[in-house]
């Protein structure tokens, strides 16, 4: 019987039960969804050579795509602290995509307007008690965003249009577009307390893997970073 290097004696039932489960998982969690022509970083990966001057990330941008294309929406928007792990270059398994995406979150549906929209945006930067501002910019889909960090918080959006240049109007308080996020920030998680006001119209579709996965599936292999990556989030100043 093996030993932990702690000294102490795995039990044999629970070992073997795990050894059993481990079995069972290997061939989903090898199962081979893609291949990566290149590494896809992610916000939180310390070597991060995928990260724009705005905040910005390849593999945020791939994330976002993939929820959008899930529930069919016109924007998406992902949490940079809710991408866990880098895809490497070459084949990529369930596994590895479970390593990126690992709380499973659902895919939310919902409907907002472009006030909104802005005042989501704002909530990017958070003051702290200590004084300090805690900054997570937002990964997106379908839009295009510009902010100024050296204006004060809670107006640094300067302006953001949709991927064909519309522009969206901070004061439409009516028009509505349709947005996908996940169930973790659709529900006022890491302080993105605007999706709350739209819990009336919030539709739960499905897993965040499931989502990265098909869109993953379903893109010219091989696949890297999207082509309009360093362009969806612009900082001014």
């Amino acid at each position: 019987m093996l030993t932990c290097n702690t000294g102490v004696t795995p039990d044999a039932e629970t070992a073997a039960l795990v050894a059993e489960y481990d079995q069972q998982i290997s061939p989903i969690e090898s199962r081979v969804i893609g291949t990566a022509s290149e590494d896809i970083r992610a916000p939180n990966t310390p070597t991060d050579t995928d990260l724009s001057p705005a905040g910005e990330t390849a593999l945020g941008d791939l994330i976002a795509d993939a929820q959008r294309d899930y529930a069919d929406a016109d924007i998406a928007f992902m949490n940079p602290g809710g991408i866990r792990a880098p895809i490497q270059a070459g084949e990529v398994t369930y596994g590895e995509l479970f390593a990126v995406q690992p709380f499973d979150n659902q895919v939310v549906r919902m409907q907002l307007t472009g006030d909104q929209i802005y005042r989501l945006l704002e909530q990017q930067w958070q003051p702290q008690a200590d004084g300090s501002i805690r900054e997570r910019i937002l990964q997106v889909s379908g839009l295009k965003v510009t902010y100024d960090a050296s204006r004060p918080v809670g107006d640094r959006i300067v302006n953001v249009t949709r991927s064909d240049g519309t522009r969206i109007d901070p004061n439409n308080t009516q028009t509505t577009y349709t947005v996908a996020a996940n169930s973790f920030i659709a529900t006022g998680g890491d302080g993105f307390t605007v999706f709350e006001e739209a819990s009336a119209s919030q539709e739960t579709l499905g897993s965040d893997l499931d989502a990265l996965e098909s869109y993953i599936g379903s893109l010219p292999q091989p696949f890297g970073d999207p082509a309009d990556f360093g362009q969806r989030v612009v900082r001014q100043a």
